[in-house]
């Protein structure tokens, strides 16, 4: 069984275990995971427009509502203590296989390697299988700016029109505290970046200088929202 979610033109397809269809919240568009911070966040701080906030700054908006998030399926409880991890589901969690490990030899050298636990790879199992048109792949990391301070994604990159499977998701517990932490069903886990497989080239030229102080003219007449009037595209 699956969902399809089209935006833009692009179909992407959710698949999974009719058992879990109607029991895990489904993926959903990035935009409907927006950090409870940012939201809360004024546009600017005082009477100022100039004392604009990051509410403000697109670049910031689009990166984190760019795609799809695979929430959390599950309530999942992490002690963290005396140098060792226990992440326990609930006792009548449906789906058994849910947590993997990693050799700590397979990320040798990483930089959270002396972080109390960030030498303990794990990698969430996780139910939902991704396709997308011909051409098309998916980054896979945490959700952009949402700066989640427990854990930490390995990013990587499925050629999902080909890769007909269930990806799962390595990561690394990165919270330096020893402690408790109920990670709740529905939080933002997985951040899913669908793009299109292209070559891409580069050269180096001078700098434009007309074109240059042009920008710098346009965006100088205005005290707010510079980016997003004069050079923004509306994403479909």
């Amino acid at each position: 069984m699956d969902f399809r979610i089209r935006r833009g033109g692009v179909n992407v397809e959710f698949f999974a275990d009719p058992l879990f269809q109607e029991v895990f919240p489904k993926p959903q568009p990035a935009n409907k995971y927006l950090p409870k911070y940012f939201k809360e966040l004024a546009p600017q701080l005082t009477a100022d427009p100039e004392s604009s906030t990051v509410k403000r700054c697109v670049p910031f908006l689009d990166a984190a509502t760019i795609g799809y998030i695979i929430p959390m399926w599950t309530d999942v409880f992490v002690t963290a203590r005396d140098g060792e991890i226990n992440v326990k589901f609930p006792n009548s969690f449906p789906m058994p296989d849910s947590l993997g490990k990693h050799g700590p030899d397979q990320i040798r050298g990483h930089p959270y390697k002396n972080h109390k636990y960030g030498n303990m790879p794990l990698k969430w199992i996780n139910p939902w299988g991704i396709k997308t048109p011909k051409g098309y792949s998916c980054l896979f990391t945490s959700p952009l700016n949402h700066l989640e301070r427990r854990l930490k994604i390995l990013d990587g990159i499925v050629d999902t029109d080909t890769y007909y499977n269930h990806i799962h998701f390595p990561f690394l517990w990165i919270e330096e505290k020893e402690g408790e932490f109920l990670i709740e069903k529905g939080t933002p886990l997985i951040h899913v970046i669908p793009f299109k497989r292209e070559k891409f080239t580069s050269t180096f030229t001078e700098v434009n200088m007309e074109k240059y102080k042009e920008v710098r003219g346009k965006i100088g007449t205005l005290m707010r929202n510079k980016y997003r009037t004069f050079f923004w595209h509306k994403r479909k």
